[in-house]
């Protein structure tokens, strides 16, 4: 789910995403697949530690339109994201 402006490794959490918290990303998926009629009981990993404060609009340079904020994610949270989802399938496999 969504890590934009988190920094906190220890607010990672592997569950199903009917009981995330804090995250708009795993909300929206949520809204969405309880409209559809599936299941919430597929496992995610998301932070639900509370975001930073997005930066101020500015423009960017090259691209049309509106000014927007630029909030990125930190370089380890994606991988952190990827290495406790591969090892929580690893475990799920040896433990069949």
């Amino acid at each position: 789910m969504g890590a934009g402006n988190r920094l906190d490794m220890r607010h990672v959490h592997i569950l199903p995403l009917a009981d995330t918290v804090g995250c708009p990303l795993a909300r929206e998926m949520r809204r969405i697949l309880r409209g559809r009629g599936a299941s919430l009981d597929y496992p995610v990993i998301f932070s639900d530690e509370v975001p930073r404060k997005p930066l101020p609009h500015q423009p960017v340079s090259g691209t049309p339109g509106r000014a927007r904020a630029v909030n990125g994610t930190i370089s380890y949270m994606p991988a952190l994201f990827g290495i406790m989802m591969a090892g929580y399938i690893i475990e799920r496999l040896l433990a069949e």
